[in-house]
């Protein structure tokens, strides 16, 4: 089977498939086990994330775990996941991170083809919820913008110390049970940066590519858009 090959209808059946197997149902099982062990059931997403995207755009994975590109095209995969993940205070946070450990590695994020952004989180009536959006790094002047003023500000000075392996640019997904389409970046706190909204449709550089969410009979794609 071939990706690229398949109908419309094909990748509908196999993305709700994925949905189905891998989230909807893996999470009501460890549901079980989290009641019994007093443990977390948070699942994680990040490599199904990866999967999901290759369905929706035909583009084929590197088929390299942990190292590589996420998509043989060289584009980025970015997961955040609202599902089970209530902290003790009952907030959950979860964020799309560009972590990165050298210059070349930050700076790879404003050259990659495009950056899928996944959410998968509830919708109004608390029933799981799928959404990517494609963003493309070069074209979004909000992103753009706010990623070199963060790497000038903030990444490359930390990166220049010894004692810090790492940095990660972090974006706030639009919030689970609402219709909000914009990441979030920024705290207002001071040596901060000013908190700005970076629109993810109906602007130029980023286009929601699927839509899908459970209906409590079955699953549905509201929007498999074109990418």
């Amino acid at each position: 089977m071939n990706l690229k090959d398949l109908t419309i209808s094909e990748r509908k059946d196999l993305i709700i498939r994925l949905i189905r197997e891998q989230v909807v149902d893996q999470r009501q099982k460890l549901h079980y086990w989290r009641d019994l062990n007093k443990q977390a059931a948070q699942i994680d997403t990040g490599y199904i994330a990866q999967h999901l995207v290759s369905l929706v755009t035909g583009i084929h994975g590197s088929s390299m775990r942990g190292k590589g590109d996420d998509l043989d095209d060289g584009s980025e995969v970015k997961a955040a996941n609202f599902l089970d993940s209530l902290d003790k205070r009952g907030a959950v946070a979860p964020r799309w991170n560009f972590s990165s450990n050298n210059l070349i590695t930050m700076k790879s994020f404003l050259k990659v083809p495009s950056i899928y952004l996944v959410s998968v989180d509830l919708n109004q009536q608390n029933l799981f919820r799928a959404r990517i959006w494609k963003l493309d790094p070069r074209k979004h002047n909000v992103f753009n913008k706010r990623y070199k003023e963060w790497m000038i500000k903030l990444g490359i000075p930390k990166l220049n110390d010894p004692k810090r392996p790492g940095v990660n640019f972090q974006l706030f997904p639009p919030r689970s049970k609402t219709d909000e389409n914009f990441a979030r970046h920024g705290n207002g706190k001071e040596n901060g940066f000013l908190p700005i909204k970076i629109k993810l449709e109906n602007i130029k550089g980023s286009t929601k590519i699927l839509h899908a969410e459970d209906t409590g009979e079955k699953i549905e794609i509201l929007g498999l858009y074109g990418n």
